[in-house]
């Protein structure tokens, strides 16, 4: 539902606006605004009670509805982002600091648009209360099992640690599998419910498919139709109001008395706590599937089949159980790691596959060309599995979840890049307390743990663990359709697409704004009124002409994969631009002030090549852009500013040299909570310099620092440094030091300074030397640390350090021969130890240590 959004970002426009100190509205249009504003929170606390309908209520209508409630929000906020635009550009070319403001010739659109919304408010909350019901299944279909296969591919683990929960006598009465659709879930409760151990244990089994409606009392008909063979015929013909609840529970205590029984409840929405509450608890266990966590009860996320699984269940649905013949086997593996291990993803591309010629040729656009008929077939067939999960998802999700689609299948998303662009494109809005970094993780949170709908993989410090956050492909295309229908975004895929009036654009391949075609096409059809830019494809070493297309209202753009060989002028013209990703050499120019609404500015270099003697500067306007919360700009620092001024938003500034680390700096930046600081020695540095000078303001003047990056590239070792303690703030929880070449007993001085650290990366000499013991009392807060890259033979953590380590990672420590650990075995801390491309005697040493307290994961490419 894309009109909550709507509300949500005109709200933030709206904002925006009467909170932004460089510009100043001519009353009385501040208290005109206002009432908008206060129409949008109205209509958003209507457009919220959707969330309370049942799952088994149809949303056609009201959809409808939210759709014609969404143009109009979007039509007003181009009217008045249109006329902000084109009164503030005027005002930068004569180079004002502060701007005014008059749109008196609103006042008409805006009344005009708060009575329209007022209407529109009413009919959807008359349609919420008159949505009809789907129609139930009949009780035969529900409890009809026999076409569900149990024969599964994988998951052996899945399966016997939900049988052993099935049969323990400890446990409680239900226990429940989840997992996204198609994923396999029916059909381990199916091979389950076919498993002679299982029949023998439990005297009676009933199967109910219980789906998006099934109440209490056609599930208590569906179960008695399979305990009691009296009864059967009745309750197939019974209506629904034939029986009442108590009387069913009733027939269902008198049946169930001093016999185990086994109730599977597939595909269930929502929790019956009526029905459940009344199974006998002493003889009843019931196993639930469901795509959605239910809460209470034990469960078991089940996981997507790995590439050997995989492989094996398409081979065996196109082959038999020979699997695939050696012509195509090479093939079929790459077919295989499209599907991304979602069975139902599988079988169907098998059916479609079937259907063709086992040939070499069609087999190799199919496992090369991204966008082949069989994948695309397969990907419309299994969405209407698939779109329920969508379609019943909350208000505050829809466009959230949406915009994950846009990203290019197969990859993972960077978590920070996502964050910034979320916060920039307008259409999220905190709930209750948090702020929108806390309420963007949370939604990713509801999303994996709650929903099934994304992969977010909790410690990407760990080298086992490499994805970051990743949606499966199928539910790409369902996205990108859906978002593309309604208009909110449009994955631009070749020169002949109808773009009219989408939102956002995304590209996959760069090379398409090469086209005329392409140009005209967007510049036409929706660049007047498009808010994002995301140019997601390969990076390319050439330009290409993505800032022609006369773009207004751009808030987001990111073209991180483009090269520019100067930041263009039309870009500096979209005054409310919130996010630039782009990569260009030349110096930033002094209007890049312009774009005062900028809240993250990321600007890489191709080249990283500079000459002797030069030093690279932001221009010292910067320092009126006070919305700026992310800066990163590779290679160029922060000026010394020549006037009083503060960057009080800006929350991250990477990839700084020490120069920007000066005290006149650093007390202008008072809130900043991530430093980065790349160190590069050159050629014609003094070989005695050390990279560690000039940080002593850093601890002083930076009270809420964080997390702290430091980087020496280059690295020279020729002399022993010594670490600085003063850099290094007490309130630091993350810390990331690579190529400084101290000694390690400098790190137990770091420890000793940081009592909340809870992570610590160590990398390409950080620190040099033989051995390293961590002292008692070293790093009580920390959860993980990283060395990589070192020359250590010996490394020992005395008794009473590291009491909360939860991962070591050591990798391409090719030196190290010892790990000792003096771990006290009372500590409820298991931890892991990760060994990556390490000495095998290190191996050795790893496995004496007490299993009960670690858990090891070994790689190496060598042995």
């Amino acid at each position: 539902m894309a009109a909550y959004a709507a509300a949500v970002s005109l709200k933030n426009t709206i904002r925006c606006i009467l909170q932004s100190s460089r510009i100043s509205l001519v009353p009385p249009f501040p208290q005109i605004l206002h009432l908008a504003y206060e129409a949008m929170c109205r209509l958003q606390k209507v457009l919220l009670k959707l969330d309370d309908t049942g799952y088994n209520k149809i949303r056609t209508k009201v959809n409808a509805l939210d759709e014609q409630i969404k143009v109009a929000i979007w039509e007003f906020e181009d009217l008045l982002e249109s006329h902000f635009t084109h009164q503030i550009l005027p005002q930068l070319e004569r180079d004002h600091s502060s701007f005014s403001l008059d749109l008196q010739n609103l006042r008409e659109s805006v009344d005009n648009f708060i009575e329209r919304v007022a209407v529109m408010e009413e009919d959807y909350d008359i349609e919420l209360l008159n949505m009809p019901e789907e129609e139930s299944e009949p009780i035969s279909s529900r409890i009809d099992f026999c076409g569900i296969n149990s024969k599964m591919a994988g998951s052996c683990n899945c399966y016997k640690f939900t049988k052993d929960n099935i049969l323990a006598e400890d446990q409680g009465i239900c226990f429940s599998v989840i997992g996204m659709a198609g994923v396999g879930k029916t059909t381990l409760a199916k091979k389950l419910f076919d498993d002679p151990s299982i029949q023998t244990h439990f005297e009676l089994r009933a199967w109910v498919k219980v789906g998006r409606k099934c109440e209490s009392n056609e599930t208590l008909k569906c179960i008695l139709a399979q305990l009691d063979p009296n009864t059967r015929h009745q309750m197939l013909t019974q209506g629904e109001d034939d029986e009442d609840f108590e009387k069913l529970v009733g027939v269902l205590e008198e049946r169930l008395k001093d016999k185990k029984c086994l109730i599977v409840m597939d595909d269930v929405w929502e929790w019956d706590r009526r029905l459940m509450d009344r199974f006998p608890k002493e003889n009843v266990r019931v196993l639930l599937t469901s795509r959605l966590r239910m809460e209470g009860f034990p469960f078991l996320r089940m996981c997507k089949l790995d590439e050997k699984e995989s492989k094996k269940l398409l081979g065996e649905k196109l082959f038999g159980e020979h699997g695939f013949p050696p012509h195509l086997e090479k093939l079929g593996e790459k077919i295989v790691k499209k599907c991304e291990g979602l069975p139902l993803l599988i079988v169907t591309v098998a059916e479609l596959l079937s259907k063709e010629d086992m040939t070499t040729q069609y087999w190799t656009e199919v496992a090369e060309k991204q966008h082949n008929t069989v994948f695309m077939d397969a990907y419309d067939q299994i969405s209407e599995v698939l779109y329920p999960s969508y379609e019943y998802l909350h208000q505050h999700l829809k466009m959230f979840f949406l915009y994950l689609g846009a990203y290019p299948p197969y990859i993972d998303i960077h978590k920070t890049e996502f964050e910034h662009q979320m916060i920039a494109e307008g259409f999220l809005e905190p709930i209750r307390e948090h702020t929108i970094q806390e309420y963007i993780k949370n939604c990713l949170a509801i999303l994996f743990d709650w929903y099934n709908l994304i992969l977010h993989e909790g410690n990407l410090n760990s080298w086992f663990s490499q994805h970051k956050l990743c949606v499966h492909s199928c539910w790409q295309h369902v996205c990108k359709k859906e978002a593309s229908k309604t208009k909110f975004l449009h994955v631009l895929k070749s020169c002949d697409e109808v773009m009219k009036d989408q939102r956002r654009l995304c590209v996959h391949r760069n090379t398409l704004f090469s086209f005329k075609e392409v140009y005209d096409s967007i510049k036409s059809d929706c660049a007047s009124t498009a808010r994002s830019l995301l140019c997601f494809g390969p990076y390319h070493n050439y330009p290409v002409p993505i800032h022609a297309m006369d773009f207004k209202l751009l808030k987001v753009l990111n073209a991180y994969s483009i090269r520019f060989y100067h930041i263009p002028l039309e870009i500096l013209k979209l005054v409310c631009l919130k996010y630039l990703t782009i990569t260009c050499d030349k110096e930033l120019p002094n209007l890049i002030s312009n774009l005062f609404h900028l809240q993250t500015l990321i600007i890489r270099r191709h080249n990283n090549i500079k000459r002797c003697g030069i030093l690279s500067y932001m221009p010292v306007e910067v320092w009126g852009m006070q919305e700026l919360q992310h800066l990163e700009v590779i290679g160029r620092d922060l000026p010394t500013p020549n006037f009083n001024a503060t960057l009080e938003k800006l929350c991250c500034l990477c990839s700084v040299s020490v120069k920007s680390c000066t005290r006149e700096i650093l007390k202008r930046i008072p809130n900043l909570m991530i430093l980065g600081i790349l160190m590069e020695l050159k050629p014609y540095d003094d070989g005695d310099a050390s990279p560690l000078s000039g940080l002593d303001n850093i601890s002083e003047e930076l009270l809420n620092l964080g997390k702290l990056v430091y980087s020496v590239s280059n690295p020279e070792m020729k002399y022993e440094c010594m670490v600085p303690l003063s850099m290094f703030s007490s309130s630091l929880f993350m810390l990331e030091l690579s190529g400084l070449g101290c000694p390690w007993k400098h790190m137990n001085d770091i420890g000793s300074l940081l009592p909340n650290l809870r992570d610590l990366k160590l990398e390409h000499y950080a620190f040099r030397g033989p051995k390293w013991d961590i002292e008692y009392g070293c790093f009580k807060k920390l959860e993980t640390l990283v060395i990589e890259d070192t020359d250590l033979v010996q490394w020992k953590a005395l008794h009473g350090s590291l009491p909360m380590l939860r991962l070591l990672s050591i990798r391409h420590c090719y030196k190290l021969k010892q790990l000792d650990w003096m771990r006290d075995p009372s500590t409820a801390t298991k931890t892991t130890i990760e060994l990556v491309e390490c000495s095998p005697l290190v191996a050795g040493s790893v496995w004496r240590l007490k299993k009960s307290l670690f858990k090891v994961l070994w790689y190496s490419s060598f042995l």
